[in-house]
């Protein structure tokens, strides 16, 4: 029989010093049992299976527990596996995972535990991953990752004989990795930091243990009978009692379907287990210690020392009315029963044995008998307490492992978290002891004026004993009102001391009393401006009103008539096209050639017949000034809704909620929206729908083909909607469809675009796009080629290129010969080194005859899309500055592409969270502030202040299509790669673009 590994020898949760075998030399040794809780998934199950089936652990080294929670009919032994498995069958008691888990423990044969979810394929070397940690200590906890991905049509016999890995396997099918795990390992440097909160991406779906370890910290809790917050319990618990938690990113499962947000009855179920494990988790971020508040598990445990029956009682009485009032007083009776009175002892008992909050027990046994508080204390019998030591020790703490002060009668008392005390009681390692001594304080004597006075009074009378003549006399009549005006002035000095600290102490209270008023106040107004507008109907506040959309006024160009119910649908949505012809008529828009009747196509009058026309010039138009996406964040309902019966949809799209077209609020919170023909009266109108809805961010998805509707929304928008991958697809893909469809749509379908396609073939000029300037400064030599190459991919027809050259060195020959090939207007402006940057960006501008100026850095990455993005944003917030935040940042150092900041884009913004490389501003705008500001760096942020200082408004769109680029130096704005890593929600190895919607 192998020895049982010993306890980890370590510091804190440094993971990383604890000795393991490489796996490439892991040879395995003990035993495994992995545990599989199991509730009618049958289909499920056998995917698991055949992945366990392909682990490169020894077969006759490990086995399968399954325990069915209840399941009918019952799970049978699966017949023919060449694996060890049995099945433990337990009641059915409600959602019972945690008993289920703790049924298969007991179950379990062998040593190390390994607990994994029915629904979940491990990769080959998932095992043994877990295992070589377990061979290398007895009490560490290691966690396995998992991915989500769909595994439609790929059954067992795939998984048995497939030629390589899972993820080879799964390669051309979309995946996802829970964002809250990535969020929690780069905040606490993949679990190595001295956060005390590193219990929370403990998951029990992908978990191992050993079985000494796990019934050392008492198993799952059995009273949570509901969905969710049992594993996070657990992980305290097993933290407390000085686990290490080793993430195990080789221990990759796959599970069998994608991520999505909880459903309502989760959410509901969630928030019901949150308020359960604020009793029983004793951190203050699972629990609101509100004054009087007592929880199941506190917080502190304080242990009142042996002693005196009199001192305890009085030391206990202070720790009770202590200002922190989640804690528990441990009162430790003598081991000598002879030392103290049996009368005293049984007096205090019947004192304070009622007091909940008070307990009895051995000198050292609060650590074993409150097991899940976070720190104990240790106080002397007969000490004095003040109501703040127990924060004051809390403080001195820190993030250390013990500490110790002084308290008023010199005794010390002394803090040290749990889960030090067990790791120190099981590996023999000592933890820092770091004793805090009072500040040492001068204590002005009782009296002291008095004493003063007495000197002087004593000085006046021994000088005045000695005065033999008038000048003596003087002497001391001079010292005497000497030292009075010094006296006088320390006093008024002190005085003022006091009176401007105090006064300072005031103006500071008084500011932080009318700033809270002041968003108490601007709270109350949005309230109630969102209250007056809601009847009225007004749109424009978050440009997708539910109630009626009022039309546009702003002018299109030429004076339109629309002669026809469809060329009246088509431009409904602006006031400034007329159903009939008058004198300045410019353009008709009409059904067809009768409906002009006998109207002859005068001179300067241009005619449209829709019926000739294409298809898409028939669909009615939407203004994107009062719809557009501004407002829309990435949360949403994990369910899709329909916009008429569900009987119409396929029956594997059948939802259940059904909701108006107008509800466009409701709409683009759902995760889709199902849509189909017979919803509407044709495809015109429908076309015209849903591409208001995809205006303002919802992601709607088709569930027929209609080639009809095809040619109506055009290739891409109507692509995009018939994507079936939209109804799997996890948060951040789901935003990118968003963003895809609003961008199609707002290009494609909205009033002034509609004008434009109805007007091109008449000659007439509608409203046109605005030229675009492209500022591109670089002191690069070796980023121009790629710089000009990531212009030239650009979609957006009207743009030119001005090349700022910033000093010495580039090869003009090869720049001109690649802005020749760029096929659109380019002029390079060459300037000084010596100049700074913004004088550079100035220069640029000076040349440019855009009437939108945008900044390109040579270094970023841009998506082909990224123009009209910014265009796109600029039409319909009517801001005169907007641009992307760095919401994706690729990181050279540490080769990864990180989300931060999600759910920040579209709205208006007022700090300056504009990345400085993918910003646009109207030229009016920019002439007005000036330009940017002659300096060397933050040249951007400074335009950006400018701008909202002048009074305009400032727009931030969404963050897809820019990605920021850090290197290890050479940025105006210099940051660790720690600073973006501490910000991100997601990460990706590597530099993936697709992740950033660069390609």
């Amino acid at each position: 029989m192998s020895s049982a590994p010993p306890p980890a020898r370590v510091r804190g949760n440094n993971w990383r010093d604890l000795s393991v075998t490489p796996a490439d030399g892991f040879e395995p040794r003990l035993p495994a049992s992995v545990v599989v809780a199991y509730y009618e998934a049958p289909e499920s199950l056998e995917l698991t299976l055949a992945s366990l089936e392909r682990q490169t652990y020894p077969r006759d080294l490990f086995e399968v527990v399954i325990v069915d929670d209840g399941s009918n009919p019952p799970l049978d032994a699966p017949a023919g596996s060449p694996l060890s498995i049995r099945v433990v069958y337990q009641e059915d008691r409600g959602f019972g995972l945690a008993r289920a888990r703790n049924a298969g423990a007991r179950a379990a044969d062998h040593e190390i535990l390994v607990f994994l979810d029915c629904d979940m394929m491990p990769e080959e070397g998932w095992l043994a991953e877990h295992a070589r940690w377990h061979h290398a200590a007895n009490d560490a906890l290691t966690l396995g990752f998992r991915a989500h991905v769909e595994v439609d049509g790929i059954d067992a016999g795939a998984v048995r004989t497939r030629p390589g890995s899972l993820a080879e396997l799964f390669a051309d099918r979309p995946s996802d990795r829970p964002a809250w795990i990535e969020f929690h390992m780069t905040r606490t440097r993949q679990l190595t930091s001295d956060d005390d909160d590193l219990f929370r991406v403990v998951t029990g779906g992908n978990l191992g243990i050993s079985r000494s370890f796990f019934e050392s910290v008492g198993g799952y809790d059995e009273t949570f009978t509901q969905w969710g917050a049992e594993d996070t319990e657990f992980g305290y618990r097993a933290y407390t009692m000085g686990g290490l938690l080793v993430p195990v990113r080789d221990a990759l499962c796959w599970h069998q379907g994608a991520g999505a947000a909880p459903s309502e009855d989760e959410s509901a179920s969630l928030k019901l287990q949150q308020a359960k494990i604020s009793q029983l988790i004793a951190h203050h971020s699972f629990r609101e210690t509100a004054p009087g508040r007592s929880f199941t598990v506190p917080q502190y445990v304080v242990t009142v020392e042996a002693g005196e029956a009199g001192d305890q009682m009085s030391t206990a009485e202070q720790v009770l009315a202590n200002g922190i009032h989640d804690l528990v007083v441990w009162i430790a009776e003598p081991d000598d029963h002879e030392a103290v009175a049996e009368s005293d002892r049984e007096r205090v008992r019947r004192l304070l044995g009622g007091d909940p909050r008070v307990r009895f027990g051995p000198s050292a046994g609060a650590p074993s008998g409150i097991p899940a508080a976070s720190f104990h204390i240790t106080v002397p019998a007969g000490a004095a307490v003040r109501p703040t030591s127990v924060a004051r020790l809390r403080r001195e703490l820190g993030s250390g492992a013990r500490a110790g002060v002084k308290l008023p009668d010199g005794q010390t008392a002394r803090i040290v978290r749990t889960r030090a005390l067990n790791r120190m009681a099981r590996s023999g390692i000592s933890v820092d002891d770091r004793t805090v001594s009072p500040r040492p304080r001068r204590r002005r004597p009782r009296f002291s004026a008095v004493h003063k006075l007495g000197r002087v009074a004593a000085h006046m009378v021994r000088e005045a004993a000695r005065i033999r003549s008038l000048r003596d006399a003087g002497d001391l009549t001079v010292w005497f009102l000497s030292w009075a005006t010094r006296a006088a002035t320390w006093r008024i000095r002190r005085f003022t001391r006091w009176l401007y600290w105090t006064a300072r102490r005031q103006v500071h209270a008084l500011r932080r009393l009318a700033r809270r008023m002041y968003w108490q106040a601007r709270r109350l107004f949005r309230a109630a401006r969102q209250l007056i507008r809601r009847p009225s109907g007004l749109a424009w506040k978050t440009g997708h009103s539910d109630d009626a959309v009022p039309v546009a006024r702003y002018r299109l160009g030429p004076d339109i008539a629309a002669l026809g119910p469809r060329a009246e649908a088509v431009l409904a949505a602006s006031s400034r096209v007329g159903s009939a012809v008058g004198e300045f008529t410019e353009a008709m828009i009409v059904d067809t050639p009768e409906t002009a009747g006998g109207i002859a196509a005068a001179s300067g009058v241009g005619i449209v017949v829709l019926s000739r026309s294409d298809p898409r010039v028939s669909v009615p138009a939407f203004d994107a000034e009062r719809l557009n996406p501004v407002g829309w964040t990435p949360d949403h309902r994990s369910h899709p809704v329909a916009l008429g019966s569900p009987d119409h949809l396929p029956r594997t799209k059948r939802v259940r909620r059904i909701v108006s077209i107008d509800a466009r609020s409701t709409c683009r919170r759902a995760h889709h929206v199902m849509d189909t023909a017979a919803y509407h009266v044709d495809a015109p109108t429908r076309a015209g729908a849903l591409a208001a809805l995809a205006a303002v961010g919802t992601v709607v998805h088709m569930a027929d083909k209609d080639a009809e509707l095809h040619h109506c929304l055009g290739t891409e928008l109507y692509g995009l909607m018939a994507d079936e991958t939209i109804l799997t697809a996890g948060q951040h893909r789901r935003e990118a469809f968003s963003v895809a469809m609003r961008r199609a749509a707002l290009r494609d379908h909205s009033l002034r675009a509609r004008v434009r396609q109805l007007l091109a073939p008449t000659g007439l000029c509608g409203p046109a796009l605005p030229t675009v300037s492209i500022l591109l400064a670089t002191r690069r030599p070796d980023q121009v080629a790629a710089a000009i190459e990531t212009v030239a991919s650009q979609t957006y027809p009207q743009f030119e290129l001005i090349l700022a050259l910033h000093g010495d060195g580039f090869d003009r020959v090869g720049i001109d010969r690649r802005l020749l090939a760029l096929d659109r207007p380019a002029r390079v402006v060459e300037v000084p080194e010596r100049l700074p940057l913004g004088a550079v960006l100035n220069e640029a501008a000076s040349v440019a005859s855009g009437s939108l100026l945008t900044k390109f850095d040579d270094d970023d990455l841009y998506g082909p899309e990224h123009l009209w993005d910014l265009v796109l944003s600029n039409e319909y917030s009517r801001a005169p500055l907007v641009g992307k935040g760095a919401e994706f940042v690729y990181l050279a150092g540490s080769d990864v592409t990180l989300h931060r900041w999600r759910g920040a884009g579209e709205r208006y913004v007022t700090t300056q969270s504009i990345a400085g490389g993918a910003l646009m501003i109207t030229r009016h705008c920019f002439d007005a502030v000036m330009g940017w500001r002659p300096i060397p760096r933050s040249v951007d942020q400074a335009l950006i202040a400018d701008v909202v200082g002048g009074g305009h408004r400032v727009y931030r769109t969404h963050g897809m299509g820019y990605l920021l680029v850090r290197h290890g130096g050479g940025h105006t704005w210099q940051a660790e790669d720690d600073y973006f890593l501490a910000q991100a929600h997601e990460a990706r190895s590597g530099c993936d673009l697709a992740f950033a919607g660069v390609s």
